[in-house]
């Protein structure tokens, strides 16, 4: 009777590491894509940013439907006059806050280090400084009734 010899791995182990290198080179173009999109990601997640957003699209509805516009405390506040009511938003230590009638304490963006306002003709023009040193600008036009 034949005996069956049982196969050993002398010699394939070159060819296990040829093939550990196809799958590697193969994976290596993904992980380089799924890091970039990663950093490009937590870059749309950045908290002055998407807080920059809100108090603009915040400051918009105000400027919408208000009837007069001024600038106060020397360019670092607004004063919007709404049907009667006044808003004042303003800087106020760190922070950017809303006051209504001058009573109140509402606040609309934190970790400012400077903000301006400046009106040129009908043209609002906020510039804000994040402690961070994280520069932001927005422009708004308004027109009057």
């Amino acid at each position: 009777m034949q005996r069956v010899k049982l196969l050993d791995e002398r010699g394939f182990s070159f060819l296990t590491s040829l093939f550990d290198l196809l799958v590697l080179m193969t994976m290596l173009p993904l992980i380089v894509l799924f890091y970039g999109f990663a950093v490009s990601f937590t870059g749309d997640l950045d908290p002055h940013r998407l807080e920059w957003q809100l108090f603009t699209s915040d400051l918009q509805g105000y400027l919408n439907s208000s009837d007069s516009l001024e600038i106060i405390n020397e360019g670092n506040g607004v004063r919007i006059i709404q049907m009667g009511e006044e808003y004042d938003i303003e800087m106020y230590t760190d922070m950017i806050r809303k006051q209504k009638d001058r009573k109140g304490h509402e606040v609309m963006l934190t970790r400012i280090r400077h903000c301006s306002f400046s009106l040129n003709g009908d043209k609002l023009k906020v510039k804000a400084e994040f402690s961070t040193g994280t520069l932001e600008e927005a422009e708004y036009v308004f027109t009057r009734p």
